[in-house]
């Protein structure tokens, strides 16, 4: 249960950014866009500025500072959401009166936005598919208070419209946030770059560029972990178990220090990917090796020759302290193995994995085009 502290400072926050919500009544022609995954946005603000340079607004969280300061450069406003100050006197006005909010994360301070009715509300989540269970159906949010259910409830309640890659991920959201709202069927925007046969090129001719090997590349990639225990691999003896044959590269989570500590000393172990990014790496990876993350949904459009395995040494207790979206045994793409030896054997298999019912459920409305049927709906909304 929340303690109770906590939870006097959490509602103490809402009561003032309701204050400062309430007091505003003009609308502006601004463009919001909540920015915490800069991975994952940089494309959809890429768009919005190249279209709205004078009306694109962004608010960001300290991590994403980096590619917020590139708009502010480039002329666009930007406040930090973490600054409370900032929040209430720029934020909070701004949002307001806005007509139009993109936003790619969970923003607590939505709750107390007292929108216009005809404000829309545009979540562009910053994964393609779901694994894991989130929202009001993860189990760690079953053991919170009422009063913390009911502040994430009124976040949910004013996102409008939800761009998604298939009616599975728009049912899923709906499950999780236990809401109705519209779907924006384009598909998940990072995905446009699966269809682009000049920038696959490029991003292949990258990673060759450096990592000159011959070997095949076998990634693992999993989610973070808040509570659990030690990854049960010894990453030597996986290296040798291979033989030389595979070449082993990891990418642990950002905030994953025990596993960035458990590689930085591990011999021919591969973590320093020269300033790629992961979606530049998965057209060149032969065998991602993950769990409960959502880079599957991406991989099986980057790599359609590649395969997925499931290291899922954790699946029980996983599914106790967060659960796991029903039916993944069925859907999954690959294999789900719980051991170092069944991992092993599952990497060494020449198994040609079959992707096309996976993408047919998660990804039926990616077509390359994402970006281009959102800009259509955000030119239609905004002429309105």
């Amino acid at each position: 249960m929340s303690n109770p502290l906590v939870l006097a400072s959490k509602e103490l926050y809402l009561w003032l950014v309701q204050l400062a919500s309430k007091s505003i009544i003009k609308k502006n022609n601004k463009i919001i866009f909540l920015l915490s995954f800069p991975s994952t946005s940089k494309l959809a603000l890429q768009m919005l500025y190249e279209n709205f340079p004078g009306q694109l607004v962004i608010c960001y969280t300290k991590n994403s500072k980096n590619l917020a300061s590139y708009y502010e450069q480039k002329g666009c406003l930007i406040y930090c959401i973490d600054d409370f100050p900032v929040l209430l006197k720029r934020i909070v006005p701004v949002v307001t009166s806005s007509q139009l909010v993109f936003c790619d994360n969970y923003f607590a301070f939505l709750a107390g936005i007292k929108f216009n009715s005809s404000a829309k509300v545009v979540q562009l989540w910053h994964a393609n598919g779901a694994i894991k269970s989130f929202g009001l159906a993860a189990e760690y949010t079953k053991r919170v208070s009422e009063k913390d259910r009911k502040r994430y409830s009124e976040v949910y309640e004013k996102i409008t419209h939800y761009v998604v890659s298939s009616r599975k991920m728009a049912q899923t959201f709906a499950e999780n946030y236990q809401q109705t709202f519209d779907e924006l069927p384009f598909g998940y925007l990072p995905t446009d770059l699966f269809f682009d046969q000049e920038w696959l090129k490029k991003a292949k001719e990258l990673f060759k560029s450096n990592f000159s090997s011959n070997k095949k590349i076998a990634l693992y990639a999993p989610t973070y972990r808040e509570h659990s225990s030690e990854i049960p691999l010894n990453f030597s003896r996986l290296k040798h178990l291979l033989d030389d044959e595979w070449l082993i590269m990891i990418k642990p989570h950002p905030h994953d220090e025990e596993l960035y500590r458990k590689i930085k000393n591990e011999d021919g172990i591969i973590f320093d990917f020269e300033e790629m990014d992961l979606v530049q790496m998965l057209p060149s990876v032969d065998c991602l090796i993950t769990d409960y993350s959502s880079v599957p949904f991406e991989y099986s459009l980057a790599n359609p020759s590649g395969k997925v395995v499931f290291f899922c040494y954790d699946y029980n207790e996983y599914n106790k302290e967060v659960g796991i979206e029903e039916g993944f045994e069925r859907w999954a793409p690959g294999p789900i193995v719980s051991t170092e030896e069944e991992l092993v054997s599952a990497i060494k298999k020449p198994l040609k994995q079959n992707f096309d019912p996976f993408n047919q459920l998660w990804n039926e409305y990616a077509q390359g085009n994402a970006r281009e049927q959102l800009l259509k709906w955000v030119k239609k909304t905004y002429d309105n």
